[in-house]
């Protein structure tokens, strides 16, 4: 009975994209994206604060805000979680279709990692032979 109590404050992935074709849908509501940070800015003051756009694979960008300094940097990948807004004034700042990030935690490539190795030696490749070198290289003598 507890966990159907819980289920609606599970939080579940989203694209970048799925967000930006539908945000009407998503206005107020808690979401989770993966994307490379970009236009990454820190302000510093009495309450700092960061924003950044997420961007996909396809260069389709989220804008992000979040409070205090970044502990990722440009060009990283992150997961970001946080409540989408259509527009929300922020101190000075005002957000624009974008996510107030409650946690921003920066990933390894390992942890999407989905193949094995590509490429691999073939047995037996890496045997020479009197007048020859691997990949048909010939060394002057």
């Amino acid at each position: 009975m507890l966990f159907l109590a819980l289920l609606p404050a599970v939080v579940f992935a989203h694209t970048i994209a799925e967000i930006s074709k539908a945000p009407d849908s998503f206005d107020q509501q808690t979401v989770s994206v993966v994307g490379k940070v970009a236009n990454l800015v820190t302000r510093y003051g009495d309450s700092p604060y960061t924003t950044f756009d997420l961007l996909d694979a396809n260069d389709t960008a989220l804008p992000v805000f979040v409070l205090g300094k970044p502990a990722f940097e440009q060009g990283d990948s992150c997961h970001v979680t946080g409540t989408f807004v259509q527009e929300k004034t922020i101190g000075t700042y005002v957000l624009t279709r974008g996510v107030a990030a409650e946690k921003v935690e920066k990933v390894s490539a390992a942890e999407y990692k989905t193949a094995g190795q590509l490429f691999r030696k073939k047995k037996g490749s890496g045997k020479k032979s009197a007048n020859k070198y691997p990949r048909g290289f010939d060394v002057p003598q």
